[in-house]
């Protein structure tokens, strides 16, 4: 035991940079001029002509201010690498630029490509996020279909709830959202069961009609007592819910092209993780309209994918899914990213998560931050005036007894602020390794990787959202044509 534990006694060297022979050990390397990969990740080391990178299942999680290169040194590559290593991913995309430089050569490589578009709505692909919970509703996965319609109405919710002191009015209109969904898993027809259709329903109009109806549910169901909870409220108070509730779904009833795309499905999320498969998700970076959206996505992804590995022998994908979260902090908090990072490992997916600030990370995730933040082995630093981020990324890469007898951090805060963006520099702490400063390869260094022509999207022909008839629905019910949802 002494001498297993030998190495850990000196107090002069707690730490020092890795060596190239140490990172070349810990990684992968790669002749990026070869038509396949043996695996993909985060380059380590990089020259745009050989990389050692990081293919084991790890977490990652980079750090740069705007304009740092975070997209250049890192995004654009590893999904050119994950190309050509066949493994599919799932890419947010602030500006399109991943799309323009990587459709190309996915294309190229026999890659299906789906592409949320919605920067030019009308261009791209169809996904209706009532889909897939709906299918689940009815395939007797209830109780995973209704945490996916409460996922859903909590993201729709999250602009309210997070800047309001007094949350008992979102929350009662995500009650009531909550249970208007329940009532079109039951009764609407597959075609009506969107988005158009739930904002037809959290309407004024439609409310006392809901009303009625409610009378005769039962208690014990999660439609009928959201129901009752709301339509037994005082007039005043049942007034200030549904002004909440209409400006959780105002986007549905003001914007018709985004409704029409949601409410047609060309996407296939079962099939991420068993066919080569290149997702972008494309969203104004001027403005969050759309970002809801985007987290609702990524949730459905991850909860669709865990079901299909659950499916396999090893309950693992069989093509490895990659997450890129470009600007990760700027979306709504994903519900439950704690658990869904430390489930997400075994089951062949990875999560690449980027950053402007640890201030960011912590103001969307709160004390979760930390969760996140500890099942990242891979941490990249590119620069930040924050000083709690440079404080830690200090601490994390430890200190040493100069020869002059002085203890001192490895890297000063000061030093951290002065890594070279002309050369590439970042520091890069990977897995259990030793702490590296390396030059990583600008997307323009990688010549394999240029002449690829961008896949063209062109306009498609979105049909008129099928709506859900709340009027006929309740003449069936009185007239006994049809029976009534959770009586």
């Amino acid at each position: 035991m002494q001498y297993k534990l030998g190495k850990y006694q000196s107090i002069n060297q707690e730490t020092r940079w890795a060596t190239v022979e140490e990172i070349k050990r810990s990684s992968t390397y790669i002749n990026l001029h070869s038509e396949n990969y043996p695996t993909a990740g985060i380059p380590i080391m990089s020259d745009g002509h050989e990389a050692y990178v990081d293919g084991a299942d790890t977490h990652t999680l980079i750090f740069g201010a705007t304009g740092s290169k975070k997209t250049r040194l890192f995004c654009m590559p590893i999904l050119n690498y994950f190309v050509k290593a066949g493994e599919s991913f799932v890419a947010t995309d602030p500006k399109g630029e991943l799309y323009a430089r990587t459709s190309g050569i996915a294309r190229a490589n026999g890659y299906k490509t789906v592409v949320l578009n919605f920067r030019d709505i009308g261009m791209g692909d169809m996904w209706n996020p009532l889909y897939i919970p709906y299918e689940m509703y009815h395939n007797g996965q209830r109780e995973l279909a209704i945490s996916m319609l409460n996922d859903f109405v909590r993201t729709i919710a999250s602009p309210q709830l997070e800047n309001t002191k007094d949350v008992f009015w979102p929350e009662m209109a995500c009650s009531l959202a909550l249970a208007n969904l329940l009532l079109l898993m039951e009764a609407g027809k597959p075609e009506e069961v969107n988005v158009s259709s739930l904002a037809a329903l959290c309407t004024n109009a439609a409310s006392e009609k809901l009303k009625k109806l409610s009378e005769n549910m039962r208690m014990d169901t999660i439609a009928g007592l959201n129901y009752k909870n709301i339509f037994t409220s005082a007039e005043k108070t049942l007034q200030s819910i549904m002004v909440s509730l209409f400006g959780m779904i105002r986007i549905f009833t003001t914007q018709k092209n985004l409704t029409n795309m949601l409410s047609g499905n060309t996407v296939d999320i079962s099939n991420f993780g068993q066919e080569k498969t290149a997702v972008y998700l494309i969203i104004p970076d001027e403005k969050s309209t759309y970002h809801f959206l985007i987290t609702t996505f990524i949730k459905q992804a991850y909860e669709v994918l865990i079901a299909e590995a659950q499916k396999t022998a090893d309950r693992q994908l069989p093509v490895r899914v990659n997450f890129v979260l470009d600007e990760f902090c700027n979306l709504p908090q994903i519900p439950d990213m704690p658990s869904m990072i430390s489930a997400a490992r075994s089951r062949n997916m990875r999560y690449f998560l980027v950053a402007q600030s640890l201030h960011q990370l912590k103001s969307r995730y709160g004390e979760d931050a930390n969760t996140i933040k500890g099942n990242c082995d891979n941490w990249v630093f590119l620069t930040s005036k924050e000083l709690e981020l440079l404080e830690e990324i200090s601490a994390l890469c430890g200190s040493y007894c100069s020869p002059g007898g002085v203890n001192r951090r490895l890297i000063s805060v000061s030093e951290l602020q002065r890594l070279d963006k002309a050369k590439g520099e970042a520091l890069i702490m990977h897995s259990r390794q030793y702490p590296v400063i390396s030059e990583i390869a600008d997307i323009d260094d990688y010549e394999m990787f240029k002449g690829y022509e961008t896949i063209q999207l062109s306009n498609y022909e979105m049909p008129e959202a099928e709506m859900f008839d709340l009027e006929q629905f309740y003449r069936d019910v009185i007239n006994e044509i049809r029976p009534l949802p959770f009586s």
